[in-house]
């Protein structure tokens, strides 16, 4: 059950619901049947305990404090059975994609996110070391969404065969692709290629995939990736951080919509300061803050620190002269007393930047 269901439940309930994972056999110990299915209950000191998935000797449920009626929780039961029968029409393949979404939710939702992939889970064969993780969001709820027969069969033809794709939350779907596929990416000439030459070619990678996903059924799409991972391992803990990376580049990077890991370290940072000391750090530098009021300088900023605060490649990308850029940049000194080309300085501005983005869109 993702997230968002879970919340809706909650407001119908009026009362805390819960999930977790217990052994068949604990099942049949609290007064489940043996035969377990979904949608089967039971009632508990805390509530009722109602299933959402079985496999093998496991199973997942949610938990509610609420007071249910009988009929109440029959309509539970049918709505849980009806839920679970939606991807019963798909592949093989696709209704073992599904359960493994489904148990990823499950682990984020309780806070594990170092669990390793059951043995239980089919799918789990079909993992293998060196995977590429991207994480695809289409929000735009006026568009049609692709079917997963659909989608699996352009991402194939795009990424490669042995492309796996996991449906998680609605409209979001994990994207798992062998790590030979960087060496696709403009090393023609190596065979190795190098951590940043990594992350080049998984930002192309990434870039391309939004730009597939747009030209195929448009809206507002946005697409993370991470470096390989091996899946059975590391799974959960890397739909996480890729979920924290949109997140984060949604709230400081706004018009970005290919976001990595590596590159919201500063903004992990200071999303994590509370409001108060972000407020007061702005109102001390309210007196520099006009200087972004001018969108020819914050566009030079966004550049600068785009390339590392390198002059020469700066201004290449702004297509201007050098000269030009380093007049903005003493005309910025002058005015506000800050010079970017110095360590401490550009750190300061690099950061009164971030936080304006978000306090203006407030």
């Amino acid at each position: 059950m993702t997230k968002a269901k879970l919340q809706q439940l909650q407001q119908v309930l009026g009362a805390p619901v819960v999930t977790g994972t217990m052994s068949l056999a604990d099942w049949e110990r609290i007064g489940g049947k043996k035969d377990a299915e979904i949608g089967d209950y039971v009632e508990t000191e805390d509530g009722v305990r109602l299933i959402t998935w079985t496999e093998a000797n496991e199973l997942q449920y949610i938990q509610t404090e609420a007071k249910l009626t009988p009929l109440e929780k029959e309509l539970l039961r049918w709505a849980l059975r009806q839920q679970s029968g939606k991807p019963g029409g798909g592949t093989d393949l696709e209704r073992q994609a599904r359960r493994l979404g489904e148990w990823i939710e499950q682990r984020i939702l309780s806070g594990q996110t170092r669990a390793e992939v059951p043995d239980w889970l089919e799918i789990r064969g079909k993992l293998f070391d060196g995977m590429i993780p991207f994480l695809l969001q289409n929000d735009q709820a006026g568009d049609r969404e692709p079917a997963y027969s659909e989608l699996e069969k352009v991402l194939r033809s795009f990424l490669s065969d042995e492309m796996l794709l996991v449906p998680l939350q609605e409209r979001e779907w994990l994207i798992l692709g062998p790590d030979r596929l960087l060496l696709e990416v403009d090393s023609a000439d190596s065979e190795l290629v190098d951590h940043e030459e990594t992350k080049e070619a998984l930002f192309s990678l990434a870039t391309g995939l939004h730009e597939m996903f747009t030209e195929q059924w448009g809206g507002e799409c946005h697409v993370a990736v991470g470096e390989p991972i091996i899946p059975t391992e590391s799974l959960v803990r890397a739909v996480s951080e890729l979920r924290e990376t949109i997140h984060l580049g949604r709230k400081f990077h706004v018009g970005m919509q290919v976001h990595m890991p590596w590159a919201v370290h500063l903004e992990r940072l200071l999303n994590d300061i509370p409001e108060a000391a972000r407020s007061r750090f702005m109102e001390e530098m309210m007196a520099r803050l006009d200087l972004f009021n001018d969108p020819e300088t914050v566009s030079t900023l966004d550049a600068f620190f785009t390339m590392d605060c390198n002059v020469s490649e700066t201004a290449k990308k702004l297509y201007i002269h050098r000269n030009t850029l380093l007049y903005r940049l003493d005309k910025l000194k002058q005015e506000a007393g800050l010079d970017v080309r110095s360590f401490n300085d550009a750190v300061l501005v690099r950061i009164m930047l971030l936080l304006y983005k978000v306090t203006k869109r407030k």
